[in-house]
């Protein structure tokens, strides 16, 4: 009996095809439950831009100012959700669709259409800004800059661009901000002419590269020629050139620096050996003095300044001059050129006297016998004569003679055997008239 109940079961079609439904069912249950919807941020997605001609064919420029990336929140089953990152998506923003406000609506889409279709996505943040302006363009001179030092002993003598002029385009605020275009060259231990390709740069008021701006230029590379020549130090040699005001004395000329380096050609550096400055003036200065001399005033031709220094610094120092008085009398004056058949007799005025005007180093010291005081009686003949006093006379100072020495020259008489000197009027008068 109970074998026939169990054989009626396990042959019952309908019971099998009920069992597999209840399993699918059962199946389908379990899945959905373990696929359940979830939601996922999906950060910084780049943003393309499509259609910016639009806004380039009215003469205008766009920049972006937010709205480069978004972040978005997606929705879906977890199977599918869980591996999607930024790279599964596009976003774009058709700048053709400008609005009045320079914003445009950010689009965003799964790249595979069946993933898309099964999950929904929301943008945290949908707009990107844009600023509009004027496209303008403006012409720069290029600048050549060296960068590091050239080998030692070597200055560099020019440093040509070529083309020497460049056109920049882009948004007018950022135009306007561009004060120089350089073309840098590497100079580091160069010692021969030197020619690189290099590319312009754009720098604005505080020497920041704008190389990150949008900014066109008429040209992507500029030719930079650095030449290089020999050096060498010479010395500074510095003289005043006048006379300061009366009663004043130039003690010294201080200058800074004392030596410099020049650079050019081989053959004429051999031909310099210092830097000679002679025509700085003290004419009529009563105070101590200081300028500043511009050196490549003094570089010969062919030649040029390859020093940290472009002045020299001078300093004239004065000194007020003094007076001092020395009297003078005839036995202190030496008669020099005397004939051995004259007497010479020196006579000097009353308060004759020697006036030393100077530095008071210079006369503190003077004392008679070092001015050497004398008088010239070569060629004098009998009688008398006023005297030109000469003297040593000490550096930078002036000497006055004050009163007048009279040289009195008389022939010598002969003596006779007992040392008498013969007189013609006597032996004349001691004769009788016949």
């Amino acid at each position: 009996m109970k074998s026939k109940i169990g054989k009626s079961l396990f042959n019952h079609i309908g019971l099998k095809i009920i069992s597999l439904l209840l399993a699918v069912l059962l199946w389908a249950i379990v899945m959905n439950l373990a696929d359940y919807s979830t939601t996922k941020t999906i950060h910084n997605i780049e943003v393309k831009q499509v259609n910016g001609s639009a806004i380039e064919n009215m003469g205008k420029v766009y920049n972006v100012l937010d709205g480069e990336t978004v972040d978005i929140v997606i929705k879906g089953p977890r199977s599918v959700v869980d591996p999607l990152t930024a790279a599964d998506f596009e976003a774009t923003a058709n700048l053709a669709e400008l609005s009045l406000t320079n914003t445009v609506t950010i689009v965003v889409e799964a790249k595979d259409s069946q993933v898309g279709g099964k999950i929904e996505i929301n943008c945290v943040d949908n707009i990107m800004n844009l600023s509009i302006e004027d496209k303008i363009s403006k012409e720069l001179p290029i600048k050549a800059i060296p960068n590091g030092e050239v080998a030692e002993g070597y200055a560099i003598g020019s440093v040509m661009v070529t083309p020497n002029i460049i056109r920049i385009t882009g948004p007018e605020s950022i135009i306007n901000r561009v004060t120089e275009v350089r073309a840098s060259i590497d100079a580091r231990g160069v010692s021969a002419d030197l020619e690189q390709q290099v590319t312009p740069m754009c720098i604005n008021a505080y020497g920041e590269s704008m190389a990150d701006r949008p900014i066109e230029m008429s040209v992507e590379k500029a030719t930079v020629l650095l030449s290089v020549c020999p050096t060498k130090t010479i010395p500074i040699v510095l003289k005043g050139q006048g006379t300061p005001e009366s009663g004043y004395s130039v003690v010294d000329i201080n200058y800074n620096p004392q030596e410099i380096t020049i650079a050019g050609p081989e053959d004429s550096l051999k031909e310099i050996n210092a830097l000679y400055i002679n025509d700085l003036s003290v004419d009529g200065l009563n105070e101590n003095a200081e300028m500043n001399l511009q050196l490549a005033n003094y570089i010969p031709d062919g030649l040029f300044l390859a020093d940290s220094n472009t002045e020299v610094a001078v300093n004239v120092i004065l000194e007020k001059q003094v007076e001092r008085e020395i009297e003078v009398s005839a036995p202190d004056i030496a008669i020099m050129g005397m004939n051995v058949n004259y007497e010479y007799a020196l006579t000097t005025s009353p308060g004759f006297k020697l006036r030393l005007k100077g530095l008071s180093k210079d006369i503190s010291g003077v004392e008679k016998d070092s001015l050497q005081l004398s008088v010239d009686a070569t060629d004098l003949t009998p009688g008398e004569h006023v005297m030109k006093l000469t003297y040593a006379m000490p550096k930078s100072t002036t000497v006055t003679v004050l009163g007048k020495a009279t040289l009195t020259i008389t022939e010598k008489q002969e003596t006779t055997e007992e040392g008498q000197e013969p007189s013609g009027e006597g032996n004349q008068s001691s004769q009788e008239p016949e």
